[in-house]
C-alpha cells in the first residue's frame, strides 16, 4: 500500500477553486492521505459554504482562526447589536449560519501530533505546553513584545525568533510576511483571497505544493 501522507494548507478564506486545485496537484487521496487546515477558512473570499462543506466532507483536521472566531461570535451575537462587517460574515453562509458556526465551533486553538503542532497565527514565547497559551495569542500573534500586549508591531521581533520547540510548528494568518520556510517553523499564509498562492505543505515529502489564486477576491484586511 503507498504511504499515507499528511497536507497542511494556508488560510483558505472561502477559496474552493484554489483549494480543489491544490488537492487536484497534490493528487490527494481521500480515505488515505490526511488534510489539515491552518483556519480563517472563512470571509472575503467567494465560496465561504462550499469550503467548510469540503472540508468537512473530507474530515479535515481545522484549527480556529480569527476569522472563523470572529464568525461564530457573530452569530451568538443578538441581531440588533451586530456590526456590519458581522452581517457580511453572516450572510455568506445563508440559511446555514447556524449550522455552520456550530460546525466551527468545534474547531480546536491547536492540534498537537507527534510531530507537528498546528496553530492558527503562532505560540506564546516563554511557554512551553499550548494549553497554558492564551487564547489570544493562538489566534492573533505575529510579533512579541515580551508581554503579549501589542502582537502585529513593527520593529518587535517575529513570535518564531522567540519560541524554542522540538516540534514544527504549522501556521498561517500572516500573508503580508508570505511564506516562511524555517527547520521548524513552516508559515503557509501566502494571500491566497489576495490573488497569491494557496499554499500547502507535506511532511513526508518536506515539500510545498502551491497553486496561484484565479483572481483577488479581497483586498480588506480586518477584522484582526
Amino acid at each position: 500500500m503507498d504511504a499515507k501522507r499528511r497536507l497542511f494548507v494556508g488560510d483558505l478564506h472561502g477559496c474552493l477553486d484554489e483549494l480543489d486545485g491544490l488537492l487536484a496537484k497534490f493528487a490527494f487521496r481521500p480515505g488515505l492521505d490526511s488534510l489539515y487546515s491552518v483556519g480563517d477558512v472563512v470571509g472575503k473570499g467567494p465560496r465561504v459554504p462550499d469550503t467548510l462543506r469540503r472540508l468537512r466532507a473530507l474530515g479535515a483536521g481545522v484549527v480556529l482562526g480569527n476569522h472563523d472566531a470572529f464568525l461564530v461570535d457573530a452569530v451568538h451575537a443578538p441581531e440588533a447589536q451586530r456590526t456590519r462587517t458581522q452581517r457580511e460574515y453572516i450572510d455568506q453562509l445563508g440559511t446555514e449560519a447556524e449550522d455552520f458556526a456550530a460546525y466551527i465551533g468545534t474547531w480546536p486553538l491547536y492540534i498537537e501530533l507527534a510531530d507537528i503542532i498546528l496553530v492558527h497565527a503562532g505560540l506564546e514565547p516563554g511557554k512551553k505546553d499550548p494549553a497554558a497559551m492564551r487564547r489570544r495569542i493562538l489566534l492573533k500573534i505575529r510579533t512579541w513584545d515580551g508581554m503579549g500586549e501589542n502582537l502585529d508591531r513593527p520593529g518587535d521581533p517575529p513570535w518564531f525568533e522567540c519560541v524554542e520547540t522540538d516540534k514544527t510548528v504549522i501556521f498561517g494568518h500572516w500573508a503580508q510576511r508570505g511564506l516562511i520556510d524555517l527547520p521548524r517553523f513552516k508559515g503557509l499564509d501566502t494571500g491566497c483571497v489576495y490573488g497569491g498562492k494557496l499554499t500547502g505543505w507535506c511532511p513526508e515529502e518536506d515539500r510545498f505544493h502551491q497553486v496561484e489564486a484565479k483572481r483577488a477576491y479581497s483586498t480588506f484586511l480586518k477584522p484582526d
